[in-house]
């Protein structure tokens, strides 16, 4: 029979896991934010290097909630959207961000072709958005300069 001096450690130990878990998950929404962030930083620069004039960059907002551990967690995330005269480039979490971490970009010109976007090992990588499919990284690339400006001049052309 245990003890209740051993129940009672053990309790603590399980109640300091409890808060261990929710502190990490905090962590985690935190990463996600900053995520998203850094990938409309690299797209920014991606377009300012290109050195054109009258393109409008607008950051708008988009709020998120999640409910876990019996609580709501809501973040206000970053909607980033750059315009190009006639087509508008968007990059923006998904209405389910905060479940998959995907983070969506398409243009005004062509709103069928909808690439997600996610991150992996410090890079970020891209494919047609798929619903209802597990993941396989083998299926993106990687979402550099080189193919981002693929992308867009698609874009621009369509």
């Amino acid at each position: 029979m245990v003890e209740i001096a051993q129940l009672k450690e053990y309790i603590r130990d399980e109640a300091h896991a409890c808060q261990e878990r929710l502190a990490d998950f905090k962590k985690a929404l935190h990463a996600s934010e900053a995520n998203l962030r850094e990938l409309q930083s690299r797209v920014e620069a991606w377009v300012e290097d290109l050195d054109l004039d009258d393109i409008e960059i607008h950051r708008g907002e988009a709020h998120h909630s999640l409910e876990k551990y019996d609580e709501t967690f809501e973040i206000t995330l970053q909607v980033l959207t750059i315009t190009f005269g006639s087509c508008k480039l968007h990059v923006e979490p998904e209405e389910q961000y905060l479940h998959g971490n995907r983070i969506l970009l398409y243009a005004s010109s062509d709103e069928d072709d909808i690439k997600e976007i996610i991150e992996s090992e410090d890079k970020y990588y891209f494919t047609d958005l798929q619903f209802g499919q597990k993941r396989d990284l083998s299926k993106y690339t990687e979402l550099d300069e080189t193919s981002f400006y693929k992308l867009l001049y698609a874009w621009l052309r369509s």
